[in-house]
């Protein structure tokens, strides 16, 4: 057997150079390349699906209509599986980026700096913008109360909280940002992915796929091994597989070929076994795969975005929604997605431009800083 370079460490490949030049597809390591996708309008289009899933819960129950995703899957409903989308593909990329660059410190710089950034602005709006625009109580007592402090607070330190003293009550959902729920989940993965590198997990593929085969088996456990501490919930179960197969696929980008044949045969058997309790794995693999297809097609490359605004349309999403419900109650919940998305999409091209690439160069800067300062 052949021993092939695999960004690191060495692997076992199979089949010999020859067979497998003519498979079809290309390597996963050529569409990660920057120029060879299209990742930030599936970003975008996930984050606009997470607008139209979260509609029904915040317009007026009367006005609600359903959701295409559910009524297709059943088990899952759009704004659901576009965080699911949101988690594999941060596996993918941010792996294959700490794999390509080695370094802790940069890596930790640059998660720092995409997600904190963009969150203290939305969170700032939403406390001394949003909500003395429209909390129910007195302007003093509204800036001076412990709940304002610890929203503000508590979410920068991903305790989050979601309530405003006086802010939508009375609406279908009082939240004042519920997308906020992802963000620890997501910062536990980049820590936990972390940990792994620094244990050198990346230097044994093998060990990586039975780490990843564990953390998909265990929310189908009836009790949990690895997270233990969790209570059964399926909007969250199946994040970290997803982050966690992103990941496994990055480690393993110079073995695995896209193309539409593991989207065809992964579908086939979702179908066969599409009432057990895994079936859900084999639809998000088909997803997935399907994505990355579609996303390194030469007509979809000549469509890529100049910016990446899908964090902030995630971000400012839900605060949007929840403005055009108390300004139009009455407003359909079809007329409410296409103005929500609209408005969303205007303040992801603020936050891009005004927060999220001035942090990007700051981060870069500290690590280049620190590189001059430090390294040897």
């Amino acid at each position: 057997m052949k021993r092939v370079e695999f960004d690191g460490p060495d692997v076992l490949a199979g089949p010999s150079s020859a067979h497998v030049s003519s498979e079809p597809g290309v390597l996963l390591s050529h569409v990660l390349q920057r120029d060879h996708n299209n990742l930030d309008v599936v970003r975008l289009i996930a984050a606009c699906m997470v607008i139209y899933g979260h509609a029904n819960a915040l317009v007026p129950p009367q006005l609600a209509k359903g959701d295409w995703v559910a009524e297709w899957l059943a088990f899952d409903y759009s704004g659901s599986l576009a965080v699911k989308i949101f988690f594999f593909l941060s596996g993918l990329v941010v792996t294959n980026s700490l794999l390509s660059k080695r370094c802790l410190i940069q890596f930790a710089l640059a998660r720092i700096w995409r997600i904190w950034p963009a969150l203290l602005a939305v969170l700032l709006v939403s406390v001394f913008i949003l909500g003395p625009m429209v909390t129910s109580v007195d302007m003093k007592e509204f800036l001076e109360s412990t709940e304002a402090r610890l929203y503000l607070l508590g979410n920068i330190k991903m305790q989050i909280q979601f309530s405003l003293p006086g802010v939508f009550v009375g609406q279908s959902n009082s939240a004042v940002n519920g997308s906020l729920w992802s963000l620890p989940y997501e910062v536990g993965a980049y820590c936990l992915l972390a940990a792994a590198f620094a244990l050198g997990v990346h230097r044994s593929p093998r060990l990586a796929l039975f780490i990843t085969a564990l953390i998909c088996v265990d929310p189908l456990l009836p009790q949990r091994l690895l997270f233990s501490w969790r209570t059964s919930n399926a909007g969250v179960d199946s994040l970290a597989p997803c982050f966690a197969i992103g990941a496994l696929m990055a480690l393993y980008k110079n073995n695995i070929r896209i193309s539409w044949m593991p989207v065809l045969g992964l579908s086939i058997l979702y179908i066969g076994f599409r009432q057990t309790s895994y079936a859900h794995y084999l639809l998000y693999g088909a997803l997935f795969f399907g994505i990355l297809y579609v996303c390194s097609r030469s007509w979809m490359i000549k469509r890529r975005l100049k910016i990446d605004i899908s964090y902030g349309v995630y971000l400012w999403g839900w605060p949007v929604q929840q403005l055009l419900v108390y300004f139009y109650p009455d407003m359909g919940v079809q007329l409410h997605r296409v103005l929500a998305i609209a408005l969303a999409c205007a303040f992801g091209v603020l936050s891009w431009y005004w927060v999220e690439k001035p942090g990007i160069a700051i981060g870069r800067w500290l690590y280049e800083w620190y590189n001059r300062k430090f390294a040897i």
